[in-house]
């Protein structure tokens, strides 16, 4: 339930569950890096992920009074932390490795983002920290006035710097561009990276293409060909001549998809590279020939379908509609996906009537008596429902898409939750509704939800909800009609 609130809440509400700002005084958690590879060498332990704890009283502080967790539902797997005394004003490093010394933690951070929490000996929370999304070598740290931002140049075992941002940068300082070994090879002209999906499900379908999980778009800006023979695609700064690139040309203003993986692609327009996309975010590299770096991008964590995509001022955002081989929509280009609820879900689309116990009401196609939710159009234009979604899954608000059907001003459109996920005539959803659920309907497009917690009922009764946005039961479902008169309970 907790995660169901946080999401019906919207991302700009977490603070109130897990506040990022830590006390003034006492141990503090002070910087977090979850993607290490420059920004700490150690050698027993190479490069690990790492916290830095920060004694911000002015007496010393035993730090095996106190317990780290990223789990706050198994607290009994908190990590306790070394037999140490920090001094007041000292620094400790944890190591985020599930094996090790005695400052390696148990457990590993995650790129797409973290909460960690210190507890003091009675298992109590001290200080949660919630830790977003981070590129690599790029740490999240804690100013003077004990609010966290991004830092570009990590300090581990020493004061923060003052320059902390707002934004998560491009890249990291630490990270730097490799140089051909000669200057006197020639540069390709520019070539970019332009929108790129790392979950693919349906954002790319071809024929040939079948397979492809991950994709990049390319972009030749210039006015003449381009030959890509010898380029290289890497997730590895050090991999600039790993030549991955088959011998295409690029015309002037083409894009060119490129499918990421080990499965072949034959469709039209496509190329191949060997190369995985992480899910949780990472960084991206295009090379030419000569191993001159032509494009860099740094990507977060992105959900299914999702792509990052390229403005035209070569600024980066999220787009819930990628556009695999044109240019992308700018408007479409999203500073975040942070979902949002309806301000007034009654005069637009929203969850009218649902019957997840369907006994006497109506049937299926096949002569089924499945599930239902009926949707309502009380605004006063049609609402072309591309781009919408039905869900049983807070966390996964696109799992069924709905068809690109236009509904009209007052009317209705019945969904069997059958789980047949049909969209051709009669619309079948992918899943079905238990009690103790809550179904989400989700624009993408405007990143608005109208979502219903579905209680136990009895059998044939169904749950919508009144002006006042009330929960009211039904003992005569009416899909397609106005709802009936309601019951004072769903028994």
């Amino acid at each position: 339930m907790l995660a169901l609130a946080l999401l019906l809440t919207g991302c700009d509400q977490l603070e109130r569950y897990f506040p990022s700002g830590s006390p003034k005084e006492g141990l503090l958690i002070n910087e977090v890096v979850t993607s290490n590879q420059l920004s700490l060498q150690d050698q027993v332990y190479g490069s690990p992920d790492w916290i830095e704890l920060y004694n911000g009283s002015d007496q010393s502080i035993r730090l095996s009074n106190y317990y780290i967790t990223d789990n706050m539902e198994a607290p009994q797997k908190a990590f306790q932390l070394p037999d140490v005394s920090l001094a007041p004003g000292g620094f400790y490093l944890l190591y985020a490795r599930k094996k090790g010394g005695e400052n390696c933690v148990g457990f590993s951070l995650k790129k797409g983002g973290e909460v960690l929490t210190l507890m003091d000996a009675h298992m109590e929370e001290v200080s949660s920290l919630v830790v977003p999304t981070l590129i690599r070598d790029v740490s999240y740290a804690r100013r003077d006035d004990g609010s966290y931002g991004y830092c570009d140049l990590p300090t581990p075992g020493a004061p923060n710097r003052d320059d902390i941002r707002d934004d998560l940068p491009l890249s990291s300082q630490l990270m730097k561009e490799p140089e051909p070994e000669t200057e006197d090879k020639p540069r390709s002209p520019d070539i970019l990276i332009t929108e790129l999906v790392s979950k693919n499900k349906s954002s790319l379908t071809a024929d040939g293409c079948d397979g492809c999980t991950e994709w990049v778009e390319l972009f030749n800006p210039n006015d003449i060909p381009v030959s890509l023979s010898g380029f290289t695609l890497t997730d590895d700064m050090n991999e600039g001549e790993r030549h991955n690139f088959p011998d295409v040309e690029l015309s002037p203003g083409q894009f060119l998809i490129v499918c990421c993986g080990r499965d072949a692609c034959t469709a039209e327009g496509h190329v191949r590279v060997d190369i995985g996309l992480s899910a949780q975010g990472e960084e991206l590299y295009l090379f030419d020939s000569n191993g001159y770096t032509l494009d860099h991008v740094s990507f977060p964590a992105l959900s299914a379908d999702v792509s990052w995509a390229r403005r035209s001022d070569g600024s980066w955002g999220y787009c819930i509609q990628p556009t695999p081989g044109s240019a992308s929509i700018e408007e479409s280009i999203l500073m975040d996906l942070s979902p949002l609820p309806m301000d007034d879900p009654f005069h637009t689309i929203h969850i009218h009537e649902v019957l997840y116990r369907n006994e006497h009401s109506i049937l299926d196609e096949d002569g089924d008596r499945s599930d239902f939710v009926e949707l309502y159009n009380g605004g006063d234009t049609a609402v072309d429902l591309g781009g919408w979604y039905l869900s049983d899954t807070p966390e996964k608000m696109t799992k069924w898409p709905l068809p690109k059907v236009s509904l009209a001003p007052g009317a209705y459109l019945l969904i069997f939750l059958s789980g047949k996920d049909r969209d051709g005539g009669e619309l079948h959803a992918s899943f079905s509704l238990r009690a103790g659920e809550t179904l989400v309907l989700y624009d993408s497009v405007g990143r608005r939800y109208d979502a219903l917690l579905v209680p136990e009922t009895a059998e044939n009764v169904s749950i919508g909800r009144d002006e006042n946005g009330a929960v009211v039961f039904y003992s005569h479902p009416t899909p397609l009609e106005e709802n009936g008169n309601p019951i004072p309970t769903g028994k």
